[in-house]
Parts: structure tokens; sequence; C-alpha cells
């Protein structure tokens, strides 16, 4: 019983050491990362907040670009408020109003297995007229 009381001891003593050094590493990890939100790009914003995925590029999305609307994929639990946050910030445009439309899934069969698409979200977004987003613009 002797043996597993000394081992305990020094492993408490070890433990100890390698606990003071790691309190020192998260107070500079917290300094990098506020001098890192400072310098953000289009890809870093939406990422950190989750919200916007992908812009919808399809025939209808084009014609609603003329009109100064805008649509993209959303995540399931986004609101208006923060997808229009987030789009004014990512593309420095002001936003006048935020549809969002629950895509439901359609049943597909592949041979003899039949399945759902996934269920997603998208977002269309009413762009102040004179501003527009370079994503959807044609060369």
């Amino acid at each position: 019983m002797g043996i597993f009381g000394k081992k305990k001891e020094e492993t408490q003593e070890v433990d100890a050491t390698v606990a003071e050094p790691a309190v020192k590493e998260k107070k500079v990890a917290k300094s990098t990362k506020r001098e890192a939100k400072k310098t953000t790009d289009v890809a870093s914003i939406a990422e950190a907040y989750g919200v916007i995925g992908l812009p919808v590029v399809t025939e209808k999305s084009h014609k609603l670009a003329s009109t100064n609307k805008y649509m993209f994929h959303v995540a399931k639990d986004a609101t208006k408020k923060q997808v229009k946050n987030v789009v004014e910030q990512m593309y420095k445009v002001t936003v006048e109003q935020v549809h969002m439309i629950v895509v439901k899934p359609k049943r597909r069969t592949v041979k003899y297995d039949r399945g759902y698409q996934k269920l997603y979200k998208k977002a269309i977004v009413t762009v102040k007229s004179g501003q527009h987003i370079a994503i959807f613009e044609t060369a």
C-alpha cells in the first residue's frame, strides 16, 4: 500500500507544476483572439457567426439581383436580425429587408432506395437601392 501512496504524491506535485504555466498561456491566447477579430475578412465573419452559407446562384436569383434582392443559404436556427447584421458586415451594404424561406425536403429515389433531401433555410436580402453585392455580378 505504501507504493501507491508515493505515486499519488508524485503525480500531485507534477500536476501542480504543469497547471501554473497553462494559466499564463490562456491569458496570451485571449489577447491574440482580440487582435484576430480586428483583422477579419468575409469568410471569417460568416464562420464566426455561423449564420450565412453560400449564395444561391440560379436563374431566379440573378433576376432578383437586378432588383437589389440577393439570395443566401442560411443556418436553420438563424434569425432575420442575425442575417441582416452579418450581410451588412460582410458586404458593406445597407440591408432594408430580409425574407426567410424554409425549403421542405423533396422525396428522392435512387434505384430501390427511397429517401429525402435535407431541409434547409434560405434568405432573400433586399439591399438599399444604388448598392450591390459583387458576387452576383455577371461579366
